[in-house]
């Protein structure tokens, strides 16, 4: 498989993966933790079924330099930890369609870093697989069947957890010039937990010794919807330019709506089915040839 096609397939698969976290979260939800507490309880146990399985192989992989330490704060506290807080404030104060659309918005974000920081080439085709990504992901959450009424700072709050998970992008592409994928995905989850236990820690430890099936659930969500797609994510972006990771990634909220009418009885409109075109379109779009500058002069 060609390499660029491969990592396409690692960031689309991770974008599945995350889409099922609605299973464990609501287990969890149910149990008694709090949104943040989920967030810690993610976080500490995906580093700790990381770690132990990267141990086990020798611990090379397991070293990094201190002057480094800045790009895990970056992935770990910036990205993670601060783009759960925003989206998590941002549901509190407003409807699951709008969280989920300004969350959304990291695309765009994706793609401003990118060609600031790394110099990809903005290019038309991007610009609209953007465009089309922002529309499907609108009508999957059904922003245009129903009237929306958003406060600035729930606004702004919402475009923040959009920024935040966009800086993962980022932040892991300057980690990923030194480092393994694995490697970049257990201090992300070191940092994130070590940033959100002062918080969550106790109540955490107190509800899974009561409840011994939180244990589980909470181990399943580590390993199924938090180390595997951020293994596959980070993989695929040492193949994939920043930006279109970003676009491919939205599989996320298309197999979330579809697991939603499937388990928990969402309802299936018109809307959403075309919000799922349309981010399918995206990634199709995505997926063509690159043309060169030469050919680019020529038909312009």
């Amino acid at each position: 498989m060609h390499g660029k096609t491969k990592a396409s397939w690692m960031i689309a698969g991770a974008g599945v993966l995350w889409g099922l976290i609605a299973l464990f979260v609501r287990a969890l939800d149910a149990a008694g933790l709090s949104a943040l507490d989920i967030v810690f309880f993610r976080n500490v146990l995906a580093a700790a079924v990381l770690g132990a399985g990267m141990a086990a192989r020798g611990r090379a992989s397991l070293r990094i330099r201190l002057r480094d330490l800045w790009m895990f704060a970056g992935t770990g506290v910036v990205s993670i930890a601060l783009f759960n807080l925003c989206y998590f404030y941002t549901l509190s104060r407003s409807s699951v369609a709008v969280a989920a659309l300004l969350l959304y918005t990291s695309p765009v974000f994706v793609l401003l870093f990118s060609v600031l920081l790394f110099r990809e080439r903005l290019t038309a085709r991007r610009l609209a697989a953007i465009a089309i990504t922002v529309a499907g992901c609108a009508c999957i959450t059904g922003v245009f069947s129903q009237a929306q009424a958003v406060a600035p700072f729930t606004a702004l709050c919402g475009l923040g957890s959009g920024l935040f998970y966009a800086l993962y992008s980022i932040f892991g592409k300057f980690a990923l010039r030194r480092y393994d994928a694995k490697t970049v995905s257990l201090y992300t989850f070191v940092f994130a937990a070590l940033a959100t236990a002062p918080f969550s820690a106790p109540h955490c430890v107190q509800l899974a010794a009561a409840q011994p099936r939180v244990l589980l659930i909470g181990l399943g969500l580590a390993a199924v919807c938090t180390v595997a797609p951020f293994l596959l994510y980070t993989g695929g972006l040492r193949g994939v330019p920043a930006s279109q990771a970003g676009v491919l990634a939205t599989v996320e909220p298309l197999v979330g709506s579809l697991l939603g009418v499937a388990a928990f009885g969402d309802p299936f409109t018109v809307w959403t089915a075309l919000g799922m075109a349309l981010i399918l379109g995206a990634i199709a779009v995505l997926q063509l040839p690159e043309r060169r500058p030469c050919e680019e002069a020529r038909h312009g």
